[in-house]
């Protein structure tokens, strides 16, 4: 999540947490944190993590780094594991529901990390599909440390993880 958009919807980042939903820190303000500073990028992080802790008494377990941009300045400043993504929907491209499950279908297997952004009502509207159908198909859907760790994968402050095949 944006810092941003938690200050949008903190009803509903309460609701996630209270669901046992894994809280990712996407920045606050979507910024390339490779165009960053160290002490830049601990400020992105940090006012999210204080955002998260204020409304639900922790901060985020993970960071996804925007447009997946990582670099020996990141890596040293982002104290949790940063998330990537095995499978891209491109869904903000798109933003056509039948193209993003095809692309998850298509692509879909054991320990991938799927990319999508719920700020598209289309995202929004392919997950109410995929989700049955991929549990359907057999798949259960994780958190991203649940899903490490039935792989064996310890995760990591500093390193980048984009798929646990």
């Amino acid at each position: 999540m944006t810092g941003t958009e938690i200050e949008s919807f903190p009803d509903e980042v309460k609701r996630m947490n209270e669901l046992g939903c894994e809280l990712g820190n996407h920045t606050y303000d979507h910024t390339d944190l490779t165009t960053l500073s160290a002490e830049e990028i601990s400020d992105e992080i940090s006012r999210v993590d204080q955002q998260l802790v204020t409304l639900t008494g922790q901060g985020a377990s993970v960071v996804r780094p925007p447009y997946g941009s990582v670099n020996d300045t990141v890596r040293a400043s982002v104290g949790t594991p940063m998330i990537l993504w095995s499978i891209d929907t491109l869904d903000w491209k798109t933003q056509d529901v039948p193209s993003i499950i095809e692309e998850v279908m298509n692509n879909i297997e054991d320990g991938s990390v799927i990319l999508m952004h719920d700020i598209f009502s289309t995202t929004v509207d392919a997950a109410e599909i995929l989700i049955p159908q991929l549990i359907e198909d057999g798949y259960e859907l994780l958190t991203v440390h649940e899903l490490a760790e039935t792989k064996g994968i310890e995760l990591t402050g500093g390193n980048t993880y984009s798929e646990f095949h």
